[in-house]
């Protein structure tokens, strides 16, 4: 129940997006012939825009702190029946989308009902990802604690959580989180966001083709979606796919504007780049790719003086509070970066710009970044073929794609071609600590060889039309000559046969013969779950170090647990409880100020429980320190000749019930 009502107000949520993306669409090409492209096209490209529109709102009822439920239904209210013929219209649009395809199905051609199909699927294993509590420690110590300070304080404090560098960062997407949290209070909400997010995405990507959307929308999974760069982050309530999603998206509406003059493009472009930077810093690399591939438009007098007063402005009232909240309370537009840190000693400053500015695995550090230099160039492109290219066999398909793109149709591909090379060139040059923080090139990447693909198919056309002659289009016309000859629905099952052997076949056989997981993206064990084969409390207890003894602890209410070797213990407690911590555990950095401590410290703290971890204790001392380590160890010791064990896990852990120090 509660993934139908997480998906029931992430749908409320796209209505309204979808509704203020269609008002401002048609207000901003009033005079344009046509305005859109067709219904179809403002519904599979809006849900982005309409997103941002939606987080744009959020932020500035947020400013007032009137982020409420009650000021928020009654606000979409008042404008759903302001705006109801746009509203009708976007159902209508939908109905036609449905027609559309089922006469297209009738006709024989079977792309439609595949790509529906193919996308439903992808949305129902998403629902069922995203009851997995993440296992990322900053969904549960910034992400969730953020939306859920945003909802608690009806907007906006300084700092918004216990962290001066967390609490003032910008936070458009954690404000996206709490307009979910707002009617769902459970991490469900977030993350279903975040999947609606990456599926506007793969939509709007779409939607960019002129022709075979729905054979295009099968192609895109292909590149994307079945990846496991993408797919596992993508129902997670983390904000790095969705953030490079808005990134990508405003390159790809830049692109859109280029091929139209549509002046909605632009702005869409305006909208969505806003939510990027206002969801993080490194997207303003992202104003300045997209200036510079606007200077020649503005140079030419193609971009009219008053459009770009209105794409500045759509851009400010997404980015700008953030912005200007810093530079206002403290100093600083960019806390902490560059202009200052007040909060934030100049150690731990050092400290975090040494962890930014070089690779986090040791192993990566021989490389050298310095593009002034023979092998900075060398270490860029082995990168790039080692971690983007080398077994990978989407990627091979995507650059066979792109080269065949600028041979067709350069100048139309040239723009995101040059950006997705600029984007990794600044990743390589100043970020390259994780391959995470290139989330945003690769996923352009993939994103303009489907264009590249749609610009090859009409370029074939075009030529076809143009000189029927020749040997490529003379075997085409006996293709489709033999594919008259056959019954049309014939030829649309062993279409169908075809895709499900390509995307279904490793499922299949993983019914019939379980061995790993079917697909690569897939966690050990999650195609059990799927399938109704596992449950996912026994899945979760299987993978997840600590679920069984974490759940445990919450469904008795047990308080005050003592667990000193876990360093994110009240984080995840909360995590496989629904997302809020109660109390039950004793936070991770207390610890007896020595061992004449040990008494006092548990009766000091009212321990009544504790965990003991068997395995892995070379690591865990490591992790804590071996002081840490060591107290933690002769507290226990204590404690445990009068304790009783309650529950023990498959990781080493031990639940233990404290019964009081014996008279003395």
């Amino acid at each position: 129940m509660t993934v139908l009502a997480a998906w029931l107000v992430v749908g409320a949520i796209l209505l309204l997006g979808l509704t203020l993306h269609r008002t401002l669409v048609l207000w901003l090409n009033r005079g344009v012939h046509p305005p859109v492209r067709d219904g179809t096209d403002l519904l599979l490209s809006g849900i982005l825009p309409g997103l941002a529109l939606v987080g744009g709102l959020a932020t500035a009822l947020g400013a007032v702190h009137l982020l409420r439920t009650e000021v928020v239904l009654f606000l979409a209210a008042i404008f759903m029946i302001w705006r109801r013929n746009d509203v009708l219209a976007i159902f209508i649009d939908l109905g036609s989308l449905a027609v559309m395809g089922g006469r297209a199905t009738a006709k024989g051609n079977p792309f439609p009902v595949l790509a529906s199909a193919a996308f439903v699927g992808l949305a129902m294993v998403m629902s069922v990802t995203a009851l997995f509590p993440a296992g990322s420690a900053d969904v549960w110590a910034f992400q969730i604690p953020l939306a859920q300070s945003i909802v608690s304080h009806g907007g906006f404090v300084t700092p918004q959580i216990d962290s001066n560098f967390y609490g003032n960062i910008p936070l458009f997407f954690n404000v996206l989180f709490a307009c979910s949290l707002l009617f769902v209070d459970h991490w469900l909400g977030p993350g279903l966001l975040n999947a609606a997010v990456f599926l506007g995405f793969l939509l709007l990507l779409t939607s960019c083709a002129n022709r075979w959307r729905a054979a295009g929308l099968l192609l895109v999974f292909f590149l994307i979606a079945f990846q496991s760069f993408f797919m596992p982050g993508a129902a997670v309530p983390l904000t790095d796919l969705p953030r490079s999603c808005f990134s990508v998206a405003a390159v790809l509406y830049l692109w859109r504007y280029f091929e139209t003059s549509r002046p909605s493009e632009i702005v869409s472009c305006a909208l969505l780049l806003g939510g990027a930077v206002g969801g993080k810093y490194t997207e303003l690399q992202m104003v300045g790719l997209i200036g510079l591939a606007l200077l020649p438009s503005i140079y030419r007098g193609k971009l009219p003086f008053s459009l770009f007063l209105t794409c500045l402005t759509a851009f400010l009232s997404l980015a700008g509070y953030w912005y200007a909240k810093n530079l206002i309370l403290l100093g600083n537009p960019i806390y902490p970066f560059i202009f200052g840190h007040p909060g934030l000693s100049d150690q731990w400053m050092a400290e975090y710009t040494l962890e930014l500015g070089r690779a986090f695995d040791p192993v990566n550090r021989v490389f050298v970044t310095d593009f002034t230099t023979r092998q900075g160039w060398h270490d860029f492109f082995f990168i790039m073929h080692d971690w983007f290219l080398d077994r990978r066999r989407y990627a091979i398909v995507a650059l066979i794609l792109i080269i065949g793109a600028l041979i067709a149709s350069f100048r139309r591909i040239f723009v995101l071609v040059a950006t997705t090379a600029a984007m990794f060139i600044i990743w390589y040059a100043v970020m390259f600590n994780h391959i995470r923080w290139a989330t945003p090139a690769y996923l352009l990447y993939f994103s303009t060889a489907y264009i590249g693909a749609s610009l090859i198919v009409e370029k074939v056309a075009a030529s076809r039309a143009a000189q029927p002659g020749g040997l490529i289009f003379e075997t085409a016309a006996r293709v489709r000559a033999a594919q008259r000859a056959v019954n049309g629905h014939l030829f649309a099952f062993a279409v169908v046969l075809v895709a499900v052997v390509i995307f279904c076949l490793p499922a299949a056989k993983f019914i019939y013969r379980p061995k790993g997981q079917p697909y690569s993206w897939m966690e050990q064990g999650v195609m059990n779950v799927l399938i109704g084969r596992q449950k996912l409390d026994d899945f979760l207890g299987a993978q997840r170090e600590g679920y069984i003894v974490y759940r445990y602890i919450a469904a008795n209410d047990l308080r005050t647990v003592f667990q000193p070797f876990d360093t994110g213990s009240t984080l995840y407690a909360a995590a496989y409880t629904g997302g809020r911590d109660k109390g039950w555990l004793l936070p991770p950095y207390m610890f007896p100020e020595s061992e004449d401590d040990v008494n006092a410290f548990i009766r000091r703290n009212n321990i009544h429980y504790f965990i003991r971890v068997t395995e892995k204790r070379e690591l865990l001392a490591d992790r804590i320190g071996a002081a840490k380590f060591t107290l933690a160890e002769k507290t226990i010791s204590r404690m445990l000749p009068e304790s009783t064990l309650l529950l023990k896990d498959g990781f080493g852990w031990e639940l233990y019930r404290f019964d009081g120090f014996s008279p003395q």
